[in-house]
C-alpha cells in the first residue's frame, strides 16, 4: 500500500514544478476518466492527459497545485486538491476538485473527476434557487 498516495503527491508536485513529463508519467498509458457532473467529458489515454496538462501549464504559467486531503483505500485514492495561478490576461484562477483514482501497474489507471472553478455564486440561497429551477439545468440529455 502507499503507492497511490505517492503517485498523487508526485503528480501534484510535478504540476507545481511545471514538469509536464513528470506529471504525465504518473498516468497509465490506457488511463481513462470521466466527470459525472459534466456529460461527455472523458479523458482517454496518456496522450490526452499530456495534451490537457500542456495546455493548463501553458495557460497558467505560475500554476501551483496543493493537496488538501488524501485518503488511500487499497487500490483507490481519494484526493481533494486546489490549483491556483494567473491567466495570461492577468486574472487569477482557482480551481478545486475531488478526484477518485484507481491504481494499477503502479500508475493512475482511471479516475472519476469532480472539479469546479472557484467563483462568487451568490451564496447558499442562490445555489438552492438554481437547483430548483429547470432552466438553470441547461439542455437535458
Amino acid at each position: 500500500m502507499g503507492n497511490g498516495r505517492d503517485l498523487v503527491t508526485r503528480w501534484t508536485k510535478a504540476l507545481s514544478d511545471h514538469d509536464l513529463e513528470a506529471a504525465v508519467s504518473c498516468f497509465h498509458p490506457d488511463y481513462r476518466d470521466e466527470a459525472p457532473a459534466r456529460t461527455g467529458e472523458i479523458v482517454a489515454g496518456r496522450e490526452q492527459v499530456r495534451q490537457n496538462f500542456a495546455r493548463l501549464l501553458g495557460g497558467v504559467p505560475d500554476l501551483r497545485a496543493e493537496i488538501l486531503s488524501l485518503v488511500e483505500d487499497g487500490e483507490t485514492v481519494w484526493l481533494e486538491w486546489r490549483l491556483q495561478g494567473t491567466r495570461p490576461d492577468g486574472s487569477s484562477m482557482t480551481f478545486v476538485g475531488v478526484n477518485i483514482f484507481g491504481v494499477a501497474d503502479d500508475l493512475l489507471a482511471w479516475g472519476r473527476i469532480y472539479t469546479e472553478l472557484v467563483r462568487d455564486a451568490g451564496g447558499a440561497v442562490a445555489q438552492v434557487d438554481r437547483m430548483t429551477r429547470a432552466e438553470a439545468e441547461g439542455p437535458r440529455t
